[in-house]
């Protein structure tokens, strides 16, 4: 099972255009070449890919913070899906 940063990854990788090596936890967007419109277009494609928004990115948030909540979101729909 992938962890939430791998998959945050692989949206990057295979679906914006991202080099993998250019990618880290403490990296932030904006080190990588993303902007508010890159950031907008990655929510709708996690949502399409996942079933789950991630919501108040900038771009200086770090793909560990991001991955964290793509994480705190999955774990939110599942709790609702269970009731």
């Amino acid at each position: 099972m992938s962890t939430p940063y791998e998959k945050l990854a692989d949206i990057l990788v295979e679906e914006l255009g991202q080099d993998r090596d250019d990618l880290s936890p403490s990296a932030t967007f904006s080190e990588i070449g993303l902007d508010s419109l890159s950031l907008a277009e990655l929510s709708v494609i996690a949502m399409d890919k996942t079933g789950v928004e991630i919501e108040d990115l900038t771009p200086e948030s770090t793909l560990a913070e991001a991955a964290a909540l793509l994480d705190a979101a999955a774990s939110g729909a599942d709790a609702g899906s269970a009731i």
